[in-house]
Order: structure tokens, then C-alpha cells, then sequence
């Protein structure tokens, strides 16, 4: 998608995204540590074999939950500066492109309509200039485009970072919940711990796949760094990199 004229479709998003990692973190830790007491409460039934076959789901399935963690600490420290990214990324369309843009018509339009029948030296220099001006709005309105789609592309990954992550973290609750309810008693706890880290491991294994996919579109896109400094770099328009003067003097 191309950045509109409202960051709430992308702002709201990754919002709700986090507000749902939080919630489901929570929930995930609580359910995790409900099903390490139910294994304390019934380990005086249970014999070593199956209390070493239920510490082995239980550290797999930490060890998925840990992971999940890790990621979720990286991207809360990250939420705040993706969120001025994507109003950046606006701005640059809102408050530069549009109105710049505007520009173009004006500086070859004539403002007065006896201004077309003028002729001669100074009306051919006058054209010259107008048409200079011109150029260098338009390669303006280029350029603005250019960084605001750059920096939407940073963020729109980032986003989509976030709403996966929130599915993960969806996903691994639903695990965790279901295995604290159906590990009520101790017949069917061992099962239900060692069901709870192959469901768990998978959807960890799955979602941290897909993060490191999109991860890549980031990397990529930070790699573009290059076709900024390209873009920053052209002056054949703007002379010196200023805007080219009417009069000089």
C-alpha cells in the first residue's frame, strides 16, 4: 500500500498489535506457571520417569516462551520510534509533496493573461527561468515521494513485525491454556505437558520463521540507503542543491 493521507491504518494497527502482546505475555506467564503448580501438586504421585519426562516438555516449552520474550523486549523498545517513523513517512507526503506539488503549475501559469503576448530578450530569459523553477518543484515533489515511501517501507515492516509477533504470542496462549485445563489431574498432566511443548515449539518454530522473513524486507530497506543518498545527491535540478534563483544579484 501507498502512504495515504492519515497514518491511523498503520498506527492503530501496530498499537492493537503491542496492546495484544502485552495482554497475551501476561496471560502466557500465568498459564505457564498455573501448569508448574499443578506438577508440584501431583509430583508425590508421579514416579521419577514421569517427572523427568514432564521437566523436559517444561524446559522445552520455556525455552519456546523465552524466545517469544526476547523478541517481544526488542520490539517494546522499538515501539515508540516505529510509531514517529510512520507519522514522518506521512509528513513527508501531507506536509511537503502536496503542497510543493502545487507549486508546479503556478511557476509556468501566467498570472497575468497579457503576460503571454510579451516578447523579446527579457520575455525569453523569464521563460528560461520559469520553466528552471518548474523543473526544480517537480524533481521536489520526486524527491519527497521518494523518502516518504523509503521510510513507509521501514515502517510498514516493522508493523507487520508486530502484528506476527502478536499471532504468536496468540497462538502460544491458546497452547498454554488449554494444556493448564486439561492437566486438572494427574493422569492426564504428562500428557498434557508433553502435547504443550511439541504444539508450542511448533507454533514458536513457525511464527520466529515468518519474523525472520520480514526482518529481511527491513534489512533490505535499510540496504536502499544508497538510493537515498542518490536521491539527496542529484542536483541537475537544483543547482548547488538550492533552489534555482529567479534574480540574481
Amino acid at each position: 500500500m501507498q502512504p495515504g493521507t492519515t497514518n491511523l491504518e498503520y498506527g492503530e494497527p501496530f498499537n492493537k498489535a503491542f496492546d495484544h502482546i502485552r495482554s497475551g505475555i501476561d496471560t502466557a506467564i500465568a498459564k505457564f506457571n498455573e501448569i508448574v503448580e499443578q506438577v508440584q501438586q501431583w509430583k508425590w504421585l508421579l514416579g521419577p520417569a514421569a517427572l523427568l519426562w514432564i521437566k523436559h516438555s517444561l524446559d522445552v516449552t520455556k525455552t519456546a516462551l523465552n524466545a517469544v520474550l526476547d523478541r517481544v523486549d526488542q520490539a517494546l523498545e522499538h515501539q515508540l520510534p516505529v510509531l514517529s517513523l510512520i507519522n514522518v513517512s506521512f509528513r513527508w507526503v501531507n506536509d511537503v509533496k502536496t503542497p510543493v506539488s502545487e507549486l508546479s503549475s503556478a511557476t509556468t501559469d501566467p498570472a497575468n493573461e497579457n503576460l503571454p503576448k510579451w516578447t523579446g530578450d527579457a520575455a525569453s530569459a523569464y521563460n528560461a527561468k520559469a520553466l528552471k523553477q518548474k523543473a526544480a518543484v517537480d524533481e521536489s515533489v520526486v524527491k519527497s515521494e521518494f523518502i516518504s515511501q523509503w521510510l513507509f517501507t521501514i515502517a510498514k515492516a516493522n508493523v507487520d513485525y508486530a502484528v506476527e509477533l502478536a499471532k504468536i504470542v496468540t497462538g502460544m496462549v491458546s497452547k498454554l491454556v488449554q494444556a493448564a485445563g486439561e492437566a486438572g489431574t494427574v493422569v492426564d498432566l504428562p500428557w498434557a505437558v508433553s502435547t504443550l511443548a511439541e504444539s508450542v515449539g511448533d507454533v514458536v518454530s513457525a511464527g520466529i520463521n515468518a519474523l525472520l522473513t520480514i526482518g529481511q524486507r527491513f534489512v533490505d530497506a535499510l540496504g536502499n540507503i544508497r538510493d537515498i543518498a542518490t536521491q539527496v545527491g542529484d542536483h541537475s535540478k537544483l543547482p548547488g542543491g538550492r533552489w534555482p534563483e529567479a534574480v540574481r544579484g
